[in-house]
Formats: C-alpha cells, sequence, structure tokens
C-alpha cells in the first residue's frame, strides 16, 4: 500500500496515526469496514479470554435478592459450584449470545467514538479536555448497547437459567441456543421483549465507556506525554487497558447489577414483576440488601473488565497498525 500523506484533519475525523499506511484513494466505507472487522476480531478474543468471570459476575449479582434460597457463594466458591453441578461448560452458558452481542455493540462504540469524538472535541482530540472525550465516550457506548440489547438480554437469561433450574423456579432451561431464544421471545413476548431491561443496560454501556474508552483515551495521551513511552509500544496499551477496566468497573456496577436482575427476572403467574425499573430495582436492593449491594461482582466485574480491556486494546491496535491503519489516537 502507498504512504498517504493526510492532513492533520483527516487524521483527527479517522483517529489514526500520523503514519496511517493506506492508499489515499481508498474509499472511507472500505475504512470502516476494515476497522469494524478489527473490533469484530478484537472484541471475540477478549470474549473469549473473560467470559467465565462474566458468567460468574452475574451469577454473584442474583445471588441474595428476594426469594433466594441456597448457599451464598463468594467468587471462587461460585465458579466451583457451577462447575461442579452444571459442568465447566456451564460457564460459558449465554457465550453465543455474547459474541453476537459484541459484533454490533463493540463495532459501533469503537469506532463511533472515532467519528463522535471529533464532534464534541473539535480538531484537536489528543488535547481536549477530559468532559468532552466523557462526552463522545457515553454517546457510543448508549447508542452501541441501543442496537445490542436484544442479545444482551439473551446472554444474561440463558446465564441465569442454570440457577433458576438449581432452585426450583424453571424445570430446565427456558432456551437451548441463540436461535431458540429469538423464535420463543418473539413468539411469548413479542419485539418488545427483546429490549426488557433496556434502560439499565444502556445506562451501564454509558457508563462502561464512559470508562474504557474516555479513561483508556485520556490515560494514552498522560502516558504518551509524561511517561516517554511511545503510542504504538505495548506499555503504554496495557498500562491504558488497565487504568481503563477499573474506571469502567467503578461507574457501571450498580448499573450492571439492576440490568442482570430486570433481564434475568420472571414475572409472577399474575404478570407483576420484582423489578420495575433500574431506580426501582436499587431501591428495592438497598432497602433489602444494604447499599454494597448495588456493588455485588465489583471485583470480578473488574477482575473481567481488566483483562478484557488489555486483550481487546492489545489486539485492536496490534491488528490496526498490521493492517495500516495506525494506532488508535
Amino acid at each position: 500500500p502507498m504512504i498517504a500523506a493526510q492532513s492533520s484533519d483527516t487524521q483527527a475525523i479517522m483517529g489514526a496515526s500520523p503514519d496511517l499506511n493506506i492508499d489515499p484513494n481508498t474509499p472511507k466505507i472500505i475504512i470502516l469496514g476494515y476497522k469494524f472487522c478489527l473490533t469484530s476480531i478484537s472484541s471475540m478474543c477478549a470474549e473469549g479470554a473473560t467470559y467465565p468471570i462474566d458468567f460468574t459476575k452475574t451469577r454473584l449479582q442474583l445471588q441474595g435478592e428476594a426469594g433466594f434460597t441456597g448457599t451464598k457463594f463468594s467468587f471462587f466458591g461460585m465458579m466451583q459450584n457451577v462447575a461442579k453441578t452444571e459442568g465447566v461448560s456451564g460457564l460459558y452458558s449465554g457465550f453465543t449470545p455474547a459474541l453476537a452481542r459484541h459484533i454490533p455493540y463493540t463495532g459501533f462504540r469503537a469506532i463511533g467514538y472515532e467519528y463522535i469524538r471529533a464532534f464534541f472535541c473539535g480538531k484537536d482530540v489528543v488535547n481536549a479536555p477530559f468532559y468532552a472525550k466523557a462526552l463522545a465516550g457515553m454517546t457510543a457506548g448508549a447508542i452501541g448497547q441501543a442496537i445490542a440489547v436484544p442479545c444482551d438480554l439473551i446472554k444474561v437469561r440463558m446465564q441465569a437459567d442454570g440457577r433458576l433450574v438449581a432452585m426450583g423456579k424453571l424445570e430446565k432451561p427456558r432456551y437451548t441456543g441463540l436461535m431458540d431464544a429469538f423464535a420463543k421471545i418473539k413468539a411469548e413476548e413479542g419485539i418488545v421483549g427483546f429490549y426488557k431491561g433496556a434502560t439499565p443496560a444502556i445506562q451501564r454501556a454509558a457508563l462502561v465507556n464512559l470508562g474504557e474508552l474516555t479513561t483508556y483515551d485520556s490515560a494514552k495521551t498522560y502516558i504518551v506525554e509524561n511517561m516517554g513511552i511511545g503510542r504504538d509500544d505495548l506499555r503504554c496499551h496495557l498500562l491504558s487497558a488497565f487504568c481503563s477496566g477499573f474506571v469502567a468497573s467503578l461507574c457501571s456496577t450498580p448499573a450492571d447489577v439492576a440490568k442482570s436482575r430486570i433481564m434475568s427476572q420472571k414475572p409472577a403467574a399474575d404478570g407483576s414483576v420484582m423489578y420495575k425499573g433500574t431506580f426501582h430495582c436499587w431501591v428495592k436492593t438497598v432497602n433489602e440488601e444494604g447499599f454494597f449491594a448495588l456493588y455485588k461482582g465489583f471485583f470480578p466485574g473488574w477482575f473481567r473488565l481488566a483483562p478484557w480491556q488489555l486483550v481487546f486494546w492489545v489486539t485492536y491496535e496490534r491488528l490496526r497498525i498490521v493492517a495500516g491503519l495506525g494506532s488508535f489516537k
């Protein structure tokens, strides 16, 4: 490929380093296609490496709610119990919809952030204020999640079904797979059924991306300017990803608890539900279980998000450089 002589304005819009190594005449839609494929591959690698942690986190968030019976487990105790009672494969329940979710979700939020950031931050995206990057990250995350809510709903329900079977609330898991879940939810609940829990899911995604995209972006700029580490250096990517995982967990756990509980709940015979919405779930949870119940799963969430960020960003950055797109900027 030819070395592209890109203007600083074009580099800011495309989110690429000055060493962008593609033909300057390449259509933008082709560049977008490249980036979409790279984000999909990177997110699949990250999800595959960390999914059992995410599964265990969801189970921890569900234990203790009204109607819960049985032993309360620690993180490793929960993981061991699932492996014992449901098999090691049980730790990957809901993995297919999780992968399907990340294709549109991560594809849009990672790529969309570059363009939305240009809207909020102007031409100088590197030195833009944190609040502008925060608005860009939250907007990209919210829109990406709005697209991916149906797959997220199916993932959470499949993660929760093993627990509901053990409690005697279900005779067997509701769904055998992704397509079976789509067919049954559409038949039993209609199209709106795919968007139960959409509000806390979108809120969580906005907060996660405040941590993930905005913190990664800001941390990377700080590291480059103050630690003497190059923007393409693996150490820069690792440190930035570690910071983004912690902030994302800190910001998003309460919304994640609400999302998990609302999406997994099964209506009673009279059609009533335990949680009517995000704030109702928060109030009920605090009243019955205490404030820190909103942070159930925080440490496994961080243990999951930190390596997820490491795998995703390191993979994505390396693939971008190999593909001639330059590192994320």
